[in-house]
């Protein structure tokens, strides 16, 4: 069943409940007003031929309301009220006409067969002006039948008039719950509608499709704006999905299209000098090396990807720094590397995964400066934020470069050269690594002015 199914059974329940409602009130007044009546009819005194009578010796009939105190009510009197008595030979014999009466009742089936116990009943009048309630009295042996009757004209009027307002008041609820309905389905339906279309072309293949946002104040809007933005993320994602394997095929194509290269020149015969071979065997041992690093840093941001935890505790960054430092210069022993920090400074974080961040930053330094250029390494704490800043005094980055460093096999040089024997994936485990840690890694663009790489994460996490 469809949500605009439901709204609409629902909104039929609630008019369906207002009508019965107001059935029922209605009923209920007529009811009880009637109820007034009967009991006003009852209480009404009777015409002396019908009143007991020790002289007479005559006894009441049995269902006779007691009237004893009841006051006299005659033709002079200025009422509604209509009495009669049915003779023995079954003639009506009019003994009360008020003088407020327009009508007489209609009461020939009641004098043309008498019911045989007390009677209620309403009639209309024999010129059709009023209707009356009745009361009928059957004859006993002691006494005369008699028929008591009041119009209720003012009943009907204001049973009428009820069930006139009520009627417009059911007309006023279906209104208002048609415009209800419309609006709820012009704002909440309609839009999902027009989303669940625009999925299903999606789904079809018409990718650049979007939801229309009628007014983002409503949550079908904000539905809507919320689902357009998933799209457009979801294409950057595929962008750059497609980008990273299209990059991760070109750097592994180039060292196996080596390889291969190398062992269809042996099987041509080739490599037949002394040291030929040798040379060969070297030259696909780096290349195998080199895919090997690049599948191993793949490795790690996938792992990442997946939301790979760390393993976190309170750790000396300044030290950190120091073993980053001492191991870079292990390596490039011609290089100045210099470490600036103060005192102890702790955060808490997993310390193999921050070395290995900051050692990508100062390879990415020492590949990217000249020999002789020195690389800066500092270590400050301010707050609940410790802060680590690769500072070099290389080429710098331009404003496209910066934007872009991050990214996964970017590299400063567009013509994607080896020379410097970098995948583009150690700035983007750098990046990767920093926000696990819930911190940020941002770098200044200042072209020949060298650039600084500066890492910051929370001084305190929380230790599961």
């Amino acid at each position: 069943m469809t949500l605009r199914t439901r709204l609409l059974l629902g909104f039929t329940l609630i008019f369906v409940v207002a009508i019965a409602a107001g059935a029922f009130t209605v009923t209920a007044q007529r009811n009880q007003l009637y109820d007034q009546v009967d009991v006003r009819l009852m209480a009404t005194p009777l015409p002396p031929e019908l009143r007991a009578s020790p002289a007479s010796g005559r006894e009441p009939p049995l269902d006779a309301p007691d009237r004893a105190d009841a006051q006299q009510v005659d033709n002079d009197s200025i009422s509604d009220l209509y009495v009669a008595v049915v003779t023995e030979d079954g003639v009506l014999r009019p003994r009360i006409e008020g003088q407020l009466l327009v009508d007489t009742p209609d009461v020939a089936s009641l004098v043309d067969a008498p019911p045989s116990a007390t009677t209620l009943d309403t009639t209309d009048g024999v010129d059709g002006a009023s209707t009356f309630r009745v009361l009928f009295l059957p004859a006993t042996d002691a006494t005369l039948g008699a028929i008591v009757a009041v119009p209720v004209d003012d009943i009907h009027d204001a049973i009428r008039q009820l069930t006139i307002t009520f009627a417009g008041a059911a007309a006023l609820i279906l209104l208002v719950l048609v415009l209800i309905a419309s609006w709820v389905s012009r704002f909440g339906l309609r839009p999902i509608s027009a989303m669940t279309d625009v999925a299903e072309a999606i789904s079809s293949g018409e990718r650049e499709r979007r939801a229309d946002i009628a007014g983002e104040s409503t949550e079908a809007g904000r539905l809507g704006q919320a689902f357009n933005v998933m799209l457009d993320d979801r294409d950057r994602s595929d962008e750059r999905l497609r980008q990273f394997v299209s990059n991760a095929s070109h750097e592994l194509r180039t060292p196996l299209t080596s390889i291969r290269g190398y062992l269809d020149l042996y099987a041509a015969g080739g490599f037949r000098k002394p040291g030929e071979l040798d040379d060969a065997i070297r030259r696909m041992r780096a290349e195998a090396e080199r895919m090997n690093l690049l599948v191993e840093d793949l490795l790690v941001l996938a792992k990442f990807d997946e939301e790979q935890s760390l393993d976190f505790s309170v750790v000396r960054v300044d030290e950190v720094a120091h073993d980053v430092a001492a191991l870079a210069l292990a390596a490039h022993p011609e290089r100045r590397i210099i470490v600036q920090a103060g005192e102890p400074i702790e955060a808490t974080a997993d310390r193999l995964r921050l070395h290995q961040a900051l050692a990508a930053l100062v390879d990415n330094a020492i590949q990217h400066t000249p020999a002789d250029s020195p690389i800066g390494i500092e270590v400050a704490s301010s707050g609940d934020e410790v802060a680590v800043s690769v500072i070099d005094s290389g080429p710098g980055l331009t404003g496209d470069e910066a934007a872009a460093v991050f990214d996964r096999f970017s590299r400063g040089d567009r013509s994607r050269a080896r020379r410097t024997g970098g995948s583009g994936l150690g700035l983007s485990i750098a990046q990767t690594i920093v926000r696990a840690h819930d911190g940020d890694i941002s770098v200044a663009a200042t072209p020949g002015d060298g650039a600084t790489f500066v890492i910051c994460i929370p001084s305190s996490h929380r230790l599961d």
